[in-house]
């Protein structure tokens, strides 16, 4: 039925679809492709978020060439867009409010490696002596994240991963997932005010909240996509968040460079990719206080910081 919808669109000279006319083999096969995926509805492909301007009347707008271009007026806006990209899997899988899944925000300046390794280690955010001696060299990448003032005095988590890896192997979890049930549940990305200045245009700073901020010193060993699953869906990603069906959805992705810094939502698919050279890599993670679980087979705890009392501890291995 969806075929046959398409097909007579394509015929309609009416209709937008005709424009496609003569590419049935080419174009018109790949989006059949894609509708007819069994969780096409259930992932919400993103707008790069250097293309969402915040407009001073209190809307949204989307840049043709980024924010940065100097033809940063050239945009349209988006009327039913709220100025905050808030996703919520609700309860039968339908997003709310979200429209951006990554942010670059900065660059982080590592330390010397030294072999260090803690996942999930809590900590108080804005107390570096809560961090053990030998991770405390990490204060001022945590520092650098932009993460809500109101934070300060909250557990957070911090992910330090050094070590030496052979070319093409991949230092983290390889294959397309999103973060499982038990990491954050809310993430919130709101885009810089504007503000007119000569003949182009101020930014406010981007706001973040919840969410997930990842850095590596080398550059192209971490992808992520502008798109964001449902991840309450029945059956659209495994228990440990694999999602490698859905990558037929999500289109091409984004490698990260060297000591760049993103936040991403805990729905946000992303993978690791295999070295090109073989050399110690450093992978940063920090994740904010909403979780709801912490799985004490896989993490580190901390002698200095107990975990908040509505923390579920998971003493059963997450990957068994």
């Amino acid at each position: 039925q969806k075929l046959r919808v398409i097909l007579a669109g394509v015929r309609d000279s009416a209709s937008p679809l005709s424009t496609l006319r003569g590419f049935e083999d080419t174009i018109i096969r790949n989006i059949y492709t894609y509708i007819s995926h069994d969780y096409a509805e259930n992932v919400t492909l993103t707008l790069p978020a250097h293309y969402i301007g915040n407009t001073h009347i209190g809307r949204i707008s989307r840049y043709t060439y980024g924010r940065e271009h100097p033809r940063c007026f050239d945009r349209d806006f988006l009327h039913d867009l709220p100025r905050t990209s808030r996703f919520i899997p609700s309860g039968d899988g339908q997003p709310k409010q979200g429209f951006v899944a990554f942010s670059a925000c900065g660059s982080i300046m590592f330390p010397e490696p030294a072999d260090r390794n803690v996942n999930m280690l809590p900590f108080i955010f804005g107390d570096k002596s809560s961090l053990p001696a030998n991770v405390q060299c990490y204060y001022d990448c945590i520092e650098t994240c932009p993460y809500p003032e109101d934070y300060i005095g909250k557990v957070g988590y911090l992910t330090v991963h050094e070590s030496y890896v052979e070319a093409g192997v991949t230092q983290r979890r390889k294959g397309l997932h999103i973060e499982a049930p038990g990491s954050s549940q809310e993430a919130a990305f709101t885009p810089g005010l504007e503000h007119a200045w000569g003949m182009g245009i101020f930014y406010g700073p981007d706001m973040y909240e919840g969410g997930i901020y990842v850095a590596s010193n080398l550059s192209n060993t971490s992808e992520v996509w502008d798109a964001l699953v449902h991840k309450d869906t029945p059956g659209i990603v495994d228990k440990h968040g694999g999602c490698e069906h859905l990558r037929p959805l999500i289109g091409p992705g984004t490698k990260l460079q060297a000591n760049q810094l993103i936040w991403m939502t805990d729905c946000t698919p992303h993978e690791a990719l295999p070295q090109e050279t073989s050399c110690v890599r450093q992978f940063f993670r920090l994740v904010m206080p909403n979780i709801s679980h912490w799985f004490a087979a896989h993490s580190t705890p901390n002698p200095l910081v107990p975990l908040p009392d509505h923390i579920i501890v998971v003493d059963s291995n997450k990957f068994a």
